[in-house]
């Protein structure tokens, strides 16, 4: 974990350098397919103008959030038993859908995050799971491309 963490550190000092050198413009940030299918075109462009650290948080946590991955390195996971027993109360779901999006959808799913340590909820196909970013790691993650756009939270 102290790897991963220093890692972390690193790239964020990098990215923190590069974005000191170039603000980006909010005009010209690229929000995902599934923000943007989530909330609607014109709820997009209306937070792109009046809410951007709100749009540009929603969007990087939708895309870093979690992972589908069929390898576990080396990390101390907390072990969350199957994916399935989150799943909220009158939504179905299918398990080939995440599989090929690669991720579920946080603000959906709304699965336990960890303040320090990955979880881990398995999948029912064999050897694969979704692994949720612990929050330390994702709100560094958020600041950062935040910073690019010269905003903060």
């Amino acid at each position: 974990m102290k790897k991963t963490l220093m890692f972390t550190a690193l790239m964020l000092a990098l990215s923190a350098a590069f974005a000191q050198n170039r603000t980006l413009s909010i005009s010209d940030y690229v929000v995902s397919d599934a923000l943007v299918e989530m909330l609607s075109p014109a709820k997009v462009e209306q937070m792109r103008s009046e809410d951007p650290v709100t749009l540009i948080t929603m969007n990087r946590t939708l895309a870093a959030y979690c992972a589908v991955v069929d390898k576990l390195w080396e990390e101390d996971f907390v072990q969350m038993g199957y994916l399935e027993d989150y799943l909220p109360k009158g939504m179905t779901y299918s398990e080939e859908d995440i599989i090929a999006a690669g991720s579920v959808n946080p603000y959906k799913w709304k699965l336990p995050q960890d303040e320090t340590r990955y979880n881990l909820f398995k999948l029912r196909k064999d050897g694969l799971y979704v692994v949720v970013m612990p929050k330390v790691e994702l709100d560094l993650r958020v600041e950062a491309q935040l910073r690019q756009y010269g905003l903060s939270k």
